[in-house]
């Protein structure tokens, strides 16, 4: 990994699953409101001549309400919702945040110099900061 920074996620991000593709939640992440995310987990394959991207699994949630955030601010987390099915596990993440958000269908090509066995995994992360800014972020475990 290039830029990548190390990230410890002390706590688990619960999401509600959904059949999207990247290229839908990307879609989507423009009509939402801020604080909306999605992630797709990707198991990525390697060999001598290319880079297979199997999807394993995504999930998505609109931004957190006024109390939520009031207990986060407290350093509380906030109760996981009934349906928040697909979660990004807590541990340790190489990081890197994307001033783009890419196709699917590009994904490879991006991923190539950060991939170091032939088989790995990352959760791709759409984040909507704001009105008119959503981000793209890799998370890679560190195993």
């Amino acid at each position: 990994m290039q830029r990548a920074l190390k990230l410890n996620l002390s706590s688990p991000i619960y999401l509600e699953s959904t059949k999207l593709s990247l290229d839908g939640l990307i879609s989507r992440s423009s009509s939402m409101e801020k604080g909306y995310e999605a992630t797709v987990l990707f198991r990525i394959e390697c060999d001598n001549e290319s880079i297979t991207l199997s999807q394993l699994g995504a999930g998505e949630r609109n931004g957190y309400t006024e109390e939520e955030k009031q207990k986060i601010e407290n350093g509380e987390m906030p109760e996981r919702k009934e349906r928040e099915d697909f979660l990004i596990p807590s541990g340790m993440y190489l990081f890197e945040q994307l001033p783009f958000l890419p196709d699917e269908k590009d994904l490879p090509r991006i991923l190539l110099p950060y991939i170091s066995r032939e088989d790995m995994r990352v959760y791709v992360r759409i984040y909507k900061e704001n009105v008119l800014e959503t981000v793209m972020q890799l998370l890679f475990p560190i195993e």
